[in-house]
């Protein structure tokens, strides 16, 4: 069976090998019975000859059943799922039971429709009934492509597991034996597992498409994020495609898995956990059969007589949701899932794990048997004030000479066993001279924006890195979040290197004292500066090397432990791989980690040899006590659960630095190392020689081809990016010349609009300078009309007091007198004109007659004064008329002077960029000047 897009492409189950033993009319298609009788008579005919076809059933009631050669795949007839009237099959110990028919109505609801009835036989009667349910469920199913219709399918599995592991003779595999569900099988062979995983139970068969993934750990009650992958797998469908088998090869020397591969004693039994990834066709989402099971390891050369096959089994339920004819899976676990979550709800805890390497449940201040959790451990950040005063003033002096390492720095060091928890933030970067890389922390964000290969990597690292401690123990928290960051931006920024596994311990470190970017500008320094990074480079040829020199220092040191240790077959990358790439952040408590960061990056890469030798020197006795398993089962649990006290950790530390190890001595290894591999390549085989230079070309090449790839991907995203900018400088540009052209158009209305001024600034300044003429003029000759009449006023004065004083002999003269003296009071003296003189005249003619005259004429007193007053009416007539002609003339002035303000304020306003701005600001003003003083002078007669 192949639940799959058939030839028709509509979701169907396609049945195989089916023999189709022909068709017969029907008189009744919905009668069983008649359609029984047929499927005897057609089988009896056609025992052999039958034609073998593949009937492709569909999912949903719109398909059609196709009818498809078994030979050519090509489609023979279909047959709408509408117009099948009846199915059913042969009856059960009989002949028939392997037979299946059903009724189809041609021409359905028409005068001249037909019934036919089409028998097919199957390889067993138990495919018959997997097609009934295929037919059952076709005809209970609605219209999937209805917007919103959707059903849920329920679907059970089994999943059996195997493992097969290396004969005796080497030339084969056996499979292990298997007691209550736990393995057996032997130390250091080579295994393979065997996994088949069957459906037993469903409306439907569901068929695995492909298995991408087999993974393995040490424990259970495991994360996903966990498992360990294994190298490759091999799958294949059986039993018509019912079954999928998958095998895969495991090492169980590899490191993830050697507590897989220590002997167990009689009484325990080491948990693993076997998982698969598959994929449904069907179902986009993929699925994992996870099952955790026992073991036990015994010795290499120990025997099974007596060894039964038996398949450990798990039972699995899975749930699909059906929704627009596309299939989600809403809920799959296994059984012992189940009971689990069901004896959660009851209030039951789960059992302790017995073995786990990465999560174990004891506590790490126990003394079990269980490794001590990366990250665990208290920190002492106690400190006196004179102490913390006395590295506060070093770091401040320090800070103002970064260059310049104080000398009193390694004497405070040596007092307090380390740097103070609380200043190593400010310490750690002048050590390391970070502090003086500025544009690192630039290029920190920089390299966050872009995108990294080994970001699932990572994100499968960060989970395994500190989960003793609770700022990186919660998923997604601040602590894991800013380690991602980190650990991306480092691999983006050493391509050659990238990101290792062992980077994200010595980044969580710094991480706990520093923030992002000083934490990253660190580790770049320690990476670059203090030749780590050589460490991790393709080949680990420097890795080899500091184990080479360390198996020397163990020698020339410790000589009775390096016997023991080579009597026992133990190897240095045994236990000392994760000193050099870790720095000892993986294993060992935090206040000791600390403590060797400080000396590392105070001493250099050398403090990890100090440490070293310190460490095996401190556990001599107990080493030689113990066997090869003992060994490494001690440097993998107790050695680090030696120095949980500060105490203890600083004692060492004091060790590591009294402890004298020639520089020269190293570099004297170093040498030694150089030329035995050399000897090693000259006496190698020119075959092996040449397939070793083979192998390195290749990684080299796959290293180049991945570096490659990469540039390619960074030059595309360059293009791209380059692309967009220059469309959107073009953009820019286009706008800036639009914006341009505007601007000089107003710029040449503008020049335009200033010479039409300036020739108005000409014709306004000659206007304003004949204006000026004529105003200056007319300001003359009032001044001139002024001063006379000031003269010919003073020597009026002098004549009416002369006149006054000669008539004053007379009474009726004096009487008349008085009435001009008071006419002329009420009259303004500066109104007097020189006709007076005539009167004057008049009246001293007149003042010459007699007395006699004077009092026989009695009126020449009232004429005189008649005709005085009537001088007096026409001179102040003139005299209105020339106040009235000088109003005018001081109104046409200032209107002048409005029109100039108005004039220079407009012309202010427009050319106040132009180039002539000054000289047309200088003329206006000089003629604005002009005009005030015109008007000072013209006010001062008034």
């Amino acid at each position: 069976m192949d639940p799959s897009k058939n030839a028709l492409d509509s979701p169907a189950t396609t049945f195989s090998n089916v023999s189709y033993l022909g068709s017969s009319t029907v008189a009744d298609p919905t009668n069983e019975a008649e359609v029984s009788q047929i499927i005897s008579q057609l089988n009896e005919e056609l025992r052999s000859g039958a034609m073998n076809v593949k009937v492709a059933v569909p999912t949903y009631f719109t398909g059609q059943i196709g009818l498809i050669d078994g030979d050519t795949e090509q489609v023979i007839r279909t047959f709408n799922v509408a117009q099948i009237r009846c199915c059913t099959c042969g009856l059960r110990g009989t002949k028939q039971q392997e037979c299946i028919a059903f009724s189809f109505t041609q021409n359905f609801g028409k005068k001249d429709a037909s019934h036919q009835c089409h028998v097919f036989r199957c390889q067993s009667a138990q495919v018959v009934g997997h097609m009934l349910q295929c037919f059952q469920r076709v005809f209970e199913s609605k219209n999937p492509t209805a917007p919103g219709v959707s059903f849920e399918e329920e679907h059970e599995f089994d999943m059996f597991l195997e493992i097969k592991e290396e004969d005796d003779n080497g030339s084969g595999f056996t499979f292990c034996p298997v007691e209550t569900n736990c393995f057996k099988f032997r130390k250091d062979r080579k295994r393979k597992f065997v996994a088949v995983i069957k459906q037993t139970k469903g409306p439907r068969d569901l068929c695995i498409r492909k298995c991408f993934g087999f993974l393995l750990a040490a424990g259970r009650y495991l994360r996903e994020s966990d498992m360990q992958l294994l190298d490759s797998q091999e799958s294949q469908q059986l039993d018509n495609n019912t079954v999928f088998q998958i095998e895969a090869p495991w090492n169980p020397r590899a490191r993830n898995f050697e507590v897989l591969n220590i002997e167990t004693p009689k009484e325990t039994r080491a948990f693993m956990t076997v998982a698969v990834d598959v994929i449904f066709d069907g179902v986009d989402e993929s699925v994992r059969y996870s099952m955790e099971c026992r073991a036990r390891v015994v010795h290499q050369m120990e025997s099974f007589p007596f060894s039964q096959r038996v398949p450990v089994v798990e039972h699995f339920f899975m749930k699909l949701m059906v929704v627009d004819g596309k299939s989600k899976i809403t809920s799959f676990e296994s059984a012992a899932q189940r009971e689990r979550s069901q004896g959660l709800a009851n209030g039951k805890s789960l059992e302790k794990m017995p073995i786990q390497l990465i999560h174990p449940t004891n506590d790490d201040e126990s003394d079990s048997d269980e490794p001590l959790l990366s990250g665990s451990g208290v920190v002492n950040r106690a400190i006196s004030d004179e102490t913390f005063k006395e590295w506060n003033e070093m770091v401040a002096g320090w800070e103002l000479k970064p260059q310049e390492r104080p000398q009193v720095l390694s004497e405070l060091m040596m007092a307090n066993g380390g740097i103070p928890d609380v200043l190593r933030e400010k310490v750690w970067p002048l050590l390391s001279k970070a502090i003086l890389d500025v544009e690192l922390e630039q290029t920190y964000h920089m390299l966050l924006e872009k995108e990294s290969v080994a970001e699932q990597v990572i994100m499968r690292d960060i989970h395994r890195t500190f989960p003793a401690h609770d700022y990186f123990k919660k998923a997604d928290g601040e602590g894991q979040s800013r380690l991602y960051k980190l650990s991306k931006a480092y691999s983006l920024y050493d391509e050659e290197v990238g990101y290792c596994q062992g980077l994200s311990f010595l980044a969580a470190a710094l991480l706990l004292h520093m923030s992002e970017e000083k934490s990253f500008c660190v580790l770049v320094r320690i990476m670059y500066n203090y030749e780590l990074r050589d460490l991790f480079k393709l080949g680990f040829d420097a890795l080899h090397l500091r184990f080479y020199q360390l198996q020397k220092l163990i020698e020339d040191y410790i000589p009775d432990l390096y016997r023991h240790f080579t009597d026992n077959n133990v190897e240095t990358h045994m236990y000392a791989s994760q000193w050099f790439l870790t720095l000892f952040t993986a294993k060992f408590p935090l206040q000791m980690v600390f403590y060797i960061i400080d000396l590392f990056l105070a001493e250099g890469i050398n403090t990890i040899f100090h440490v070293a030798v310190a460490l095996l020197q401190d556990t001599k006795m107990d080493l030689l006590r113990l066997d090869f398993e003992g060994i490494l089962k001690y440097f993998r649990v107790t050695l680090p659960r030696r120095y949980r006290s500060e105490a203890v950790a600083k004692e060492l530390i004091a060790k590591a630095v009294n402890l004298k190890i020639s520089h020269k001595k190293l570099t004297k290894y170093e040498k030694m190392f150089r030329e035995a591999k050399q000897n090693e390549l000259e006496t190698l085989d020119p075959k092996d020689r040449l397939e070793r230079e083979v192998a390195t070309l290749k990684n080299t090449v796959m290293r180049l081809e991945r570096e490659n790839d990469d540039l390619a991907r960074e030059l595309v995203t360059s293009k791209i990016d380059l692309r967009n900018r220059l469309d959107s400088a073009e953009d820019k540009l286009e706008q800036a010349v639009i914006a341009n052209q505007r601007k000089a158009k107003e710029c040449n209305d503008l020049q335009d609009e200033i010479s039409v001024l300036r020739e108005q600034s000409v014709l306004l300044k000659e206007t304003c300078t004949n204006e000026m003429d004529r105003l200056q003029a007319v300001l003359t000759r009032y001044e001139t009309v002024c001063s006379f009449f000031e003269s010919d006023r003073n020597e009026c004065r002098k004549k009416i007091e002369s006149l006054q004083k000669t008539i004053s002999s007379c009474p009726k003269c004096n009487n008349e007198i008085s009435t001009v003296d008071e006419l002329f009071k009420a009259v303004s003296l500066d109104r007097d004109v020189p006709v007076l003189d005539k009167l004057i005249s008049n009246g001293k003619s007149n003042g010459k007659k007699s007395n006699s005259e004077r009092t026989s004429d009695g009126a020449y007193g009232e004429k005189s004064i008649n005709y005085l007053m009537d001088l007096v009416a026409e001179y102040e007539k003139s005299l209105k008329h020339v106040e009235s002609e000088l109003v005018e003339t001081k109104l046409a002035l200032v209107e002048a002077q409005c029109q100039n303000q108005g004039l220079v304020h407009q012309m202010s306003s427009r050319n106040q960029n132009s180039s002539d701005s000054a000289w047309l600001k200088k003329t206006l003003s000089s003629i604005k000047e002009v005009g005030m003083s015109i008007k000072n002078n013209g006010a001062q007669p008034e």
